[in-house]
């Protein structure tokens, strides 16, 4: 008796630590887009109040003539100071306002600042309307998109300073027209700490709220389910490879296994335990009953053996050809039938009994028959008579009919003249066939093949 591949605590213990694994993702996934979302709207908000403030503290009228001109005024100068000490006071990379020109590819500064405490003291100045063509053009194109909107407008991006989170809005003239846009930038190195910690805080509370409740699980689970349930399986299996084939008496007895659980198994090994019982009443009823029958069944067997078996050939009697007549009549009647019938006629089997004795003569008989037997392996062969034999064809036997013939009278032809041979060893014998064709019944099959027989008979006599 196998042991089963996957046991039933190791099912349970793989399930317990899927669902921790699920359960950590159903937690720490939410837990991180609400946190990471919540943060992500902090930084909007500063931004957005950034940009509010600086649109309101800034003349567009102003700058979009000296952009025109190209020339600053006392206005664009007031600007440069309020954006440095904007980016100071806010901790920001960069506040700058600049025009996205998407058609030539480039970017045109107008006026910037940057915070230089947080750059390390590096202070980067950049020319009025000077163009900067380090903008890739899928992030030049989501500056150029805020140009006609009136929404603030937010975007990561990464630059060499690292992770960047940038702010845009469009500033716009007293008549309307969008002169620029105002941006701002700052560094979410430490928003993407924060969020990571907070996620792994997360799992790690989940799976260790997830692995306490494992293990309460799995032990509930082993004192009342899995261990009685492994238990019974051993008594189970002890009580089943004692009494595997056994057909004796005294039958092996059931050993209850100690549960410790008053539920299901119990009873199920109380029923077990009364099956075991119930067995071996059978069994020894089974034996009775053998024992009786056991005469019957050999007389039987002996009295079919000698009604469908020829006593010298050991190939099937002639009784045995009229059942399976009744078989391949009943096959014909529904329509299912495909066959045909070989009949086999030994020569000289007379001349070798008159001229040696039956012993040889059975001799000759039994080896005319081995001849039969091995060309057709895959159907049954019928002693019809004294020298005569029938096989029927079926199967691959019957698709191969042809060769199977030709193939039977070449050994027949190559034992019969071959000198090396005792005589009772010069095999010969006439063949025929009779293949069946719709409509026919078995009777005019059988009479075909034995008109064949006779046939190649009277041309084996004739020397053809």
């Amino acid at each position: 008796m196998e042991k089963p591949r996957k046991t039933i605590q190791k099912s349970v213990t793989v399930g317990c630590i899927l669902s921790v694994l699920l359960l950590c993702v159903l937690l720490s996934v939410p837990c991180y887009l609400l946190f990471s979302s919540a943060l992500y709207r902090q930084y909007d908000a500063r931004l957005g109040n950034v940009l509010r403030y600086v649109e309101h503290r800034t003349d567009a009228d102003d700058l979009r003539q000296c952009i025109r001109s190209g020339q600053p005024s006392e206005s664009y100068r007031l600007l440069e100071k309020l954006l440095e000490d904007v980016a100071d006071d806010f901790d920001l990379y960069f506040l700058y306002i600049v025009i996205p020109a998407e058609e030539r590819g480039v970017m045109v500064n107008v006026v910037s600042a940057t915070n230089t405490a947080q750059r390390g003291g590096e202070k980067i100045e950049i020319p009025m309307l000077a163009e900067s063509e380090a903008y890739a053009p899928k992030m030049l194109h989501k500056y150029a998109a805020v140009w006609d909107s009136r929404e603030t407008c937010y975007f990561e991006e990464s630059s060499d300073y690292g992770a960047c989170y940038t702010g845009c809005r469009a500033l716009r003239a007293s008549d309307g027209e969008t002169v620029a846009l105002i941006c701002a930038d700052v560094s979410i190195a430490s928003l993407h700490r924060i969020i990571r910690s907070y996620f792994l805080i997360t799992v790690l509370i989940a799976a260790a709220v997830g692995a306490a409740a494992c293990l309460l699980i799995l032990r509930w689970l082993r004192r009342n389910v899995t261990g009685p349930i492994v238990a019974l399986e051993q008594s189970a299996r002890r009580f089943a490879e004692s009494s595997h084939e056994r057909r004796d008496l005294p039958f092996p007895d059931f050993e209850m296994p100690d549960l410790r659980a008053d539920n299901e198994l119990a009873s199920l090994a109380e029923a077990v335990a009364k099956m075991s019982e119930d067995m071996e009443d059978y069994v020894a009823n089974v034996l009775h009953a053998e024992a009786r029958a056991k005469s019957a069944e050999e007389e039987a067997e002996d009295m079919s053996r000698i009604a469908y078996q020829d006593s010298l050939t050991h190939v099937k009697s002639k009784a045995a050809y009229r059942l399976a007549e009744e078989e391949l009549s009943a096959a014909v009647a529904a329509g299912k039938a495909e066959f045909a019938i070989v009949m086999v006629d030994l020569n000289f089997l007379k001349l070798t009994n008159d001229t040696y004795g039956h012993e040889y003569g059975d001799r000759y008989l039994i080896g005319t028959c081995m001849v039969i037997c091995q060309v057709y392996k895959h159907s049954p062969v019928y002693r019809f008579g004294g020298d005569e034999f029938v096989v029927v064809l079926r199967g691959q036997d019957y698709v191969n009919r042809d060769a199977l013939l030709a193939e039977l009278k070449r050994q027949y032809a190559e034992t019969s003249g071959n000198p090396e041979f005792q005589p009772w060893e010069r095999y010969s014998a006439a063949a025929g066939m009779g293949v069946y064709t719709a409509g026919e019944t078995v009777e005019q099959v059988f009479k075909r093949a034995d008109d064949e027989m006779y046939r190649n008979k009277d041309e084996m006599k004739a020397g053809r």
